[in-house]
């Protein structure tokens, strides 16, 4: 039987643009190429978000740390696609001050 689903073992679903790279090209669920997916796991690892990540998901709590460290010796330090956390940082002191002003403090 002939389907336009067979499984031909390539990345995605979806023929789009990826959404970290630009590219034509497969994409998965959330709108990322292979290789810009591979480096989101690596930088969800690196930021400790397990909760987040496929590959740490079902790794033991003890040995989450051990992975984040070979994939800093694998890959580097340095995040691949996730901007810096200061942002974040700002984006919380900016929803405090929206509370305490609803609140006439």
């Amino acid at each position: 039987m002939d389907t336009e689903f067979e499984d031909d073992g390539e990345f995605g679903f979806y023929e789009a643009e990826c959404a970290g790279c630009d590219s034509f090209t497969r994409v998965n669920d959330v709108g990322l190429c292979s290789d810009c997916a591979g480096k989101l796991e690596r930088d969800l690892i690196r930021e400790r978000d397990w909760d987040y990540s496929c590959l740490a998901y079902g790794v033991p709590t003890k040995k989450r740390e051990q992975l984040r460290q070979h994939i800093i010796k694998e890959h580097g330090a340095a995040l691949e696609l996730i901007s810096p956390g200061t942002a974040t940082k700002e984006q919380k002191g900016k929803a405090g001050s929206r509370t305490r002003n609803r609140r006439g403090c």
